[in-house]
């Protein structure tokens, strides 16, 4: 078996996972990440009713949405995480300060948002476990 047929393994926790954008101008954003860095953008809202899914090269998946009202274009960046509630309660022992409390994307996951010692925001990500298959 070749290492392209192998089975990919499981993100481990702590694995950055997802890049999320807000632009204030979300067609000219992807029109330019299309042309610049070729990443494909999927047809089908994701998340959010005016963010849409993209691909880069490399098979790294993130979103592109509309800013929120109020608040400066950004990037979000997210790590993949076992334990969302752990997690949750380590950040706020070790100092951090949460300022996105859980929110739960049905079907997708959960995340929650926090600033860090020192300034960085980060995003905490647990994926929904795969649907179980129906067995009578």
């Amino acid at each position: 078996m070749t290492e392209e047929e192998a089975p990919a393994e499981p993100p481990r926790k702590g694995t950055p996972t997802l890049l999320e954008l807000s632009s204030d101008d979300p067609v000219s954003t992807r029109k330019f990440l299309e042309t610049v860095f070729g990443w494909n953008f999927a047809t089908q809202p994701a998340g959010t009713e005016d963010g849409v899914a993209f691909q880069t090269m490399e098979g790294n998946e993130g979103r592109l949405h509309r800013v929120p009202t109020r608040q400066p274009p950004e990037r979000i960046s997210r790590v993949r995480v076992a334990d969302l509630g752990s997690t949750l309660e380590r950040a706020r022992g070790a100092g951090g300060t949460i300022i996105l409390p859980r929110v739960d994307a049905p079907g997708l996951g959960a995340f929650f948002t926090v600033q860090i010692p020192g300034g960085p925001i980060l995003t905490c990500w647990q994926s929904s476990p795969p649907p179980r298959s129906w067995k009578p």
